[in-house]
């Protein structure tokens, strides 16, 4: 993969790396490898598709650079879908062949990257472009969930009720429904509802860093947190078991 790492870093390092998003985003990619290491190796995936799914992974964000250059934003509503941005920039000048000479890989790679963002992945997708897929969404799901809402700062201490039928319902919550920081750690912790693989779900017991984030909760008036707190747990628990 050295070879791979070095293309890659060769074309971020066409963007300012003393901005604090660039390498946040530089950093979290790096993570992000990691863990779809750790998941392919979990799925006994064999050494070319265990590279396949970390070049998936190691992509994933490249629309991110050109978004925080352009727009200094993570937010997609407020600039461009990175995941799409992302997949035009392989494309453009066949950059993606650099990556990989084979043609399915280079389609699974390209869809990997488009529906890492997305709320549901897109109709259409092969076998093989489905699983990597949701190979990629997992791995960029760890790491945001490991590093994003450890602690709340603003004095919210309620939550819209949409999060809690969420819940109830076993599903993603919207960002759409996020005004306040409770309300983004809930939707945060529902991630679980899109992970996909049985080792994404011994990684979020790690440290017991999902009960850790339910306990923040304690401040919110209007929920029952031993309920949010049993649902979610017996949940990770089905998926692993």
């Amino acid at each position: 993969m050295e070879d791979i790492y070095k293309l890659f870093d060769d074309y971020v390092s066409n963007f300012d790396m003393n901005n604090d998003k660039i390498q946040n985003k530089y950093n979290h990619t790096y993570r992000v490898v990691k863990y779809a290491e750790k998941i392919a190796i979990s799925e006994k995936l064999n050494e070319e598709d265990k590279k396949l799914a970390m070049i998936c992974a190691l992509l994933h964000d490249i629309g991110r650079f050109k978004q925080v250059t352009e727009y200094d934003t993570f937010h997609d509503n407020l600039s461009f879908d990175h995941g799409d941005m992302g997949y035009i920039i392989l494309k453009e000048n066949n950059y993606i062949d650099k990556y990989t000479d084979n043609d399915e890989d280079k389609n699974i790679v390209l869809k990997a990257v488009k529906n890492h963002n997305k709320l549901i992945i897109e109709d259409g997708l092969t076998d093989r472009e489905l699983y990597f897929a949701k190979l990629t969404r997992d791995a960029d799901k760890l790491d945001i969930f490991f590093t994003q809402h450890n602690e709340i700062k603003d004095n919210s201490d309620t939550i819209n009720e949409k999060f809690l039928d969420s819940i109830k319902n076993r599903k993603q919550a919207l960002n759409e429904y996020a005004s306040n920081e409770c309300e983004w750690l809930l939707r945060l912790i529902c991630f679980i509802y899109d992970l996909n693989f049985k080792e994404s779900f011994n990684i979020i017991l790690e440290n017991d860093t999902l009960n850790k984030k339910i306990d923040l909760l304690n401040r919110v008036k209007n929920i029952d947190i031993n309920y949010i707190r049993q649902e979610i747990n017996n949940y990770v628990k089905e998926r692993i078991d």
